[in-house]
């Protein structure tokens, strides 16, 4: 039994097929199949059996690679030893970020970081929401803010925490007739207004998209954008509306760049801190423990 078999194995666990666990982790089906064999003689039952689903842990196996997940969280802690005794300072953390999202948690990121975690350097990266479960999912990077999705829509091995909640707001140019309204904006209003929209598969896409459907409309959509950051440049220069997190244009209305506007129906969505189920080393798991921590103080 080795350290490599048993990443293979809970590879296969995570993806449930030998086929998407292969291309995962780079190598060969052949691979990856015949390293779960020889583990599964070791060790004397099968991990794993065939369903109409998909490939599934089997009872013994479910406690096996439960097992085996704490066991590769202690390899790569004793890597993380080796490191330092060899004189590297700093641990890495990748985080990756939907663009709209800096204003809000940066600071709360950043406040304290010198203090708390003297010894972690951050790797921050801005990328869209499907981008961050697949990056996260192919561990190119520890952990991601996004938007809460449904959860049927996530690959599999990804789990989260709630940071906080979110008013969705339309936003449109500080000049556009709507500005002078002092109620909320029916969005029944919106129909002939060109629609700016996130992303409509995740995110908050599907949200804005509920907005019109649930009232048996179709929104006029003039650009799909997947980041936010366009989309209020879009808004400014005119050209369209849009509904996002009020959170995310907070800077921008606070310096008169754009108005936003409570909607009726109103419509809340939540930022949530994602990451993977398959534990990390111990002075990881301990770093990102910290970061979550900082992340929900408000």
């Amino acid at each position: 039994m080795d350290f490599r078999q048993l990443r293979y194995a809970l590879s296969v666990s995570k993806e449930r097929s030998f086929t998407r666990a292969a291309k995962r982790l780079n190598i060969s089906q052949s691979a990856v199949s015949e390293q779960v064999r020889l583990l599964e003689e070791e060790i004397g039952f099968d991990l794993f059996t065939r369903t109409p689903r998909g490939i599934e842990a089997t009872d013994r196996g479910r406690t096996f690679l439960y097992e085996s997940e704490r066991v590769v969280g202690d390899l790569l802690s004793l890597s993380d030893t080796a490191r330092r005794l060899r004189g590297a300072k700093l641990d890495t953390l990748t985080i990756a970020m939907g663009s709209g999202m800096a204003q809000l948690f940066i600071p709360r990121l950043f406040q304290d970081l010198h203090k708390k975690l003297p010894d972690v350097q951050l790797n921050i990266q801005t990328t869209p929401t499907r981008a961050i479960f697949t990056e996260l999912h192919e561990e190119r990077i520890d952990a991601g803010l996004a938007i809460e999705s449904d959860p049927e829509r996530l690959p599999s091995g990804l789990v989260f925490d709630r940071l906080a909640d979110a008013e969705m707001a339309l936003i449109v140019p500080v000049k556009h007739a709507l500005a002078r309204s002092k109620q909320p904006v029916d969005i029944g209003r919106l129909i002939a207004e060109p629609f700016i929209m996130s992303e409509l598969s995740v995110g908050y896409g599907p949200v804005v998209m509920s907005l019109f459907t649930d009232l048996g409309m179709k929104p006029n959509i003039r650009a799909v954008v997947d980041n936010i950051e366009t989309i209020k440049i879009i808004v400014q220069s005119g050209g369209g509306l849009a509904v996002v997190p009020r959170p995310c244009v907070a800077n921008e209305v606070a310096l008169g760049q754009l108005k936003a506007m409570a909607i009726a129906p109103a419509r809340n969505v939540a930022f949530s801190f994602y990451r993977r189920r398959q534990p990390m080393s111990r002075r990881k798991e301990s770093a990102l423990q910290t970061v979550l921590e900082m992340l929900k103080q408000s």
